[in-house]
């Protein structure tokens, strides 16, 4: 069973369990994997198309899994019921859809004690979802591969709620103020005295965090850093072709306030780099 480098860092990131569900499990190569390497005992690989399901099927029986990986039709978490898995994998959909299956399933998710999640698209709005929701974003990957980037992440759903945090009322409301979001965890909970960081800073600090992953920033990812150099010449390339013309419309002077705000952020994260590294 040949694995892609994305699908092996999506099973990399899934802690050791007795079941998880493999929400959009396409031919089941996650699903085997993690039976395979014994991270997990029980798999439920769902797909909410039949033919997708129909070729996971034909790959366990390949490989006589059929005792440890069941399938089913199923739309996000609609055929998964209380209880049966500790955790769930969404990768390889967009990041609009990978919100749709939480939101949908936030009673059930809310219970398990992790979420895979490796978005196609979006990424910054799952982030915000995560980081509205009292998600604790715990580890981040990024992967690149056949000419694209995949970060991919492993959250612990309502961590807020469980979690007990030491730290004085009036520091965490001066925290809650600035708005600050650090390493997957909001100000509100960092047992540091941040007063001094001003509002703006903070906006974009959180911003930044959610565009391009907090862990991954922590942690000064080198692919990360590969992904933002790519990403500054790109927007470096359309800002000079916009300026480049004799007159720009309202809505290109817009563009191009936008661009000079992104490659502000990307600078902001490549000092990260330099600074801390």
């Amino acid at each position: 069973m040949l694995l892609s480098d994305r699908m092996r860092a999506v099973a990399g990131l899934v802690q050791p369990c007795k079941s998880i569900a493999d929400i959009g499990c396409d031919h089941g190569y996650v699903a085997m994997e993690l039976v395979r390497s014994k991270v997990c005992r029980h798999v439920i690989a769902m797909d909410v198309n039949s033919g997708p399901l129909d070729r996971a099927r034909h790959n366990i029986a390949d490989f006589c899994m059929q005792d440890y990986i069941e399938t089913r039709l199923s739309d996000g978490v609609s055929a998964l019921r209380e209880g049966e898995a500790e955790g769930i994998i969404c990768a390889g959909m967009g990041g609009k859809l990978v919100i749709s299956i939480l939101e949908q399933g936030k009673k059930l998710i809310g219970e398990m004690k992790q979420v895979i999640l490796q978005p196609q698209s979006e990424l910054s709005e799952v982030r915000g979802y995560l980081r509205e929701k009292g998600y604790l974003v715990e580890k981040e990957d990024i992967i690149y591969e056949d000419g694209k980037y995949y970060p991919m992440m492993r959250a612990l759903p309502g961590a807020f709620g469980k979690l007990e945090w030491q730290i004085s009322g009036n520091l965490e409301q001066k925290c809650r103020k600035s708005g600050v979001y650090i390493n997957g965890i909001p100000a509100s909970r960092q047992p540091f005295n941040i007063s001094e960081t001003s509002k703006g800073e903070a906006k974009r600090l959180t911003r930044v965090q959610d565009t391009y992953g907090p862990c991954l920033l922590s942690m000064a990812h080198p692919v990360l850093k590969r992904y933002l150099l790519w990403q500054k010449a790109n927007f470096e390339k359309i800002r000079n072709d916009l300026l480049s013309q004799e007159r720009l419309t309202d809505r290109q002077q817009l563009r191009v306030q936008e661009l000079d705000e992104k490659l502000s952020d990307i600078v902001f994260c490549l000092y990260y780099y330099f600074r801390y590294r």
